[in-house]
């Protein structure tokens, strides 16, 4: 490690936080060290992550394989009779094209929204009704046509609290009378915490992930909780391939982007050979993080660039520097061609 790097990391332990401003070809960089906590998700954050150009770099990221997207998968149900037709050259062409549309519309990644801020709001305290009965009452909007998060659901508590249900009790209503398929009416054990935890050591992170898209609505507690903490263990774990091609993978590396922790999944694409996620994955880094510009420029130095990333947005900057400098050793030749 040289001199500026080890002085530079003493400063993020010792100060908890790093201001710096350096241009990284093009990119004019003025990084704050990452939390150690998540970063909260606002609705300016969640409309960064429905903004076209980054679904296009997360779609990029996911790498949809078709043959992955399309996989038989054991869901309880019998799967469809293969169908067997003689088709000309056009016919086939035209069949690939609408195959690649629908995984594509396959992967479509899960919301990142912020969480429900109104749930359990007082809106009366009726003194006089105190006493009238022991238990609460529900009242529901049952109109049809009106989605589950905008229908109107209340408690009248019997201290006379007139009250907006909370996240278990507008679920419960909901999934009465009008249950989705797949949702059970009680959260499942597996999301516990001491449940889930075997099941992230064993791996199963797709069907967890693909569980909670079901059970939760993004803008529950429980979603972020059981959603962020699958995706701190893949990053922990650097078991990226299981969530690729998946609709997953993007709401993770967007999640990694947004809270500063990059080091794992560029220590694992320069480990596996893949150097255009990493160009994709900064170029992602500075649209979601402020004080970040991005005008990346294909004829510039992509390895200095990368280099000058790691010293300034990483924490683990030896091992990102040896992995860096063993990939340049391992494809000198397109290392020249960049310079």
């Amino acid at each position: 490690m040289t001199l500026r790097n080890l002085y530079t990391s003493f400063y993020r332990l010792q100060n908890g936080y790093k201001h710096k401003c350096k241009s990284l070809n093009n990119i004019t960089v003025y990084s704050f060290s990452s939390q150690s906590h998540d970063r909260e998700i606002t609705k300016e954050l969640s409309n960064k992550f429905f903004a076209e150009p980054v679904q296009n770099l997360l779609f990029k990221l996911t790498h949809v394989d078709i043959q992955k997207a399309f996989r038989k998968r054991f869901i309880g149900e019998n799967p469809d009779t293969p169908i067997y037709k003689f088709m000309t050259t056009a016919e086939v062409e035209k069949m690939q094209a609408e195959v690649k549309l629908k995984a594509k519309e396959k992967v479509q990644m899960p919301p990142i929204v912020p969480l429900r801020t109104d749930l359990g709001q007082v809106l009366e305290v009726n003194k006089d009704i105190i006493g009238f009965d022991s238990s609460k009452f529900v009242f529901t909007d049952i109109t049809f046509g009106v989605s589950d998060k905008r229908r109107i659901v209340v408690v009248r508590e019997p201290d006379g609290t007139l009250r907006k249900a909370n996240e278990d009790e507008r679920h419960a209503v909901n999934q009465i009378y009008f249950p989705q398929s797949g949702r059970e009416l009680k959260h499942p054990v597996m999301f516990d915490d001491t449940n889930l935890k075997p099941l992230l050591e064993n791996g199963d992170y797709e069907f967890i992930l693909d569980r909670a898209c079901c059970q939760f609505e993004p803008d529950d507690k429980n979603y972020h909780r059981v959603v962020f903490s699958t995706y701190k263990h893949v990053d922990e774990s650097k078991n990226y391939h299981v969530l690729e091609s998946t609709r997953h993978l993007g709401p993770l590396l967007f999640y990694l982007a947004f809270n500063k922790k990059p080091d794992n999944f560029l220590l694992y694409c320069l480990q596996t050979e893949r150097f255009d996620d990493i160009i994709l994955f900064i170029q992602l880094y500075t649209k979601l993080n402020q004080g970040l510009e991005s005008e990346m420029d294909d004829s510039k130095d992509q390895f200095k660039l990368i280099e000058d990333f790691i010293n300034t947005e990483c924490f683990d900057q030896v091992n990102l520097e040896a992995a860096l400098k063993d990939y340049t050793t391992r494809n000198s030749e397109i290392a020249s061609k960049t310079n």
